[in-house]
């Protein structure tokens, strides 16, 4: 049995009659966004960092607006047979998705 909605929550083992054999317990995860959402966080503040060679030079985010374009394509492309399209506000018109159909 484990825990649900909750990161880090014990992972407890049961026997055929619903006892507790054996527990396990871990520390939560690190937020696996974070390393990029403080990326994008420094480069829109402007923040600098110290090249090895001691210099500065502004904090880059690997984030680009062109990858983003294209993961929003290929989404649009990968959903667009359950919703109908993502032209419009495809979110109000649930009683139109094709996908709920089938």
């Amino acid at each position: 049995r484990m825990g649900g909605m909750g990161a880090g929550l014990p992972i407890e083992f049961l026997d055929a009659d619903g006892n507790v054999v054996k527990v396990i317990e871990f520390d939560p995860p690190k937020h696996s966004a974070q390393p990029l959402i403080q990326a994008v966080t420094n480069e829109l503040r402007g923040v600098e960092k110290t090249s090895k060679d001691g210099s500065y030079e502004l904090h880059r985010s690997p984030a680009r607006a062109d990858n983003a374009i294209r993961a929003s394509k290929v989404l649009d492309a990968i959903l667009n047979s359950y919703y109908g399209g993502r032209h419009d506000e495809f979110w109000s018109r649930s009683e139109s998705w094709p996908g709920l159909k089938e």
